[in-house]
């Protein structure tokens, strides 16, 4: 998968959280999406900024602040997934697949990423 390919799941997932949030506008849910469109959006901007980090700190320190972005899409999509339990929206299950779906894509590239580095440091 390419980074151009991994933003376009990233800008369908950020659009998926708008329209979960204008067809079912419950102040819970839109505050959850809002959260999860930020994540998205600095989870995007650090991807590219991890590509082209010049330093190992500079690395490090990027790979730290994925990792807390990521930390609280995953927190954010558990926390719809429990809500949801009782109620089984179709909706909401769609969009919690892409959801888990675009951070495990995150997840392989960020392993992917770590394994070069350090093929490329031996």
């Amino acid at each position: 998968m390419t980074v151009t390919q991994i933003h376009e799941l990233n800008e369908k997932f950020q659009k998926g959280a708008v329209q979960l949030s204008e067809l079912i506008p419950s102040g819970t849910l839109v505050q959850a999406t809002s959260m999860l469109i930020r994540s998205a959006r600095k989870i995007d901007e650090l991807f590219l900024k991890l590509l082209k980090a010049p330093s190992e700190g500079e690395f490090t320190r990027i790979m730290g602040k994925l990792e807390d972005e990521s930390d609280e899409v995953l927190f954010i999509l558990d926390q719809l997934e429990m809500a949801n339990k009782k109620q089984k929206i179709a909706l909401i299950n769609d969009f919690l697949k892409e959801g888990y779906d675009l951070m495990s894509m995150y997840s392989r590239c960020f392993d992917y990423i770590i394994d070069q580095k350090i093929k490329d440091e031996e």
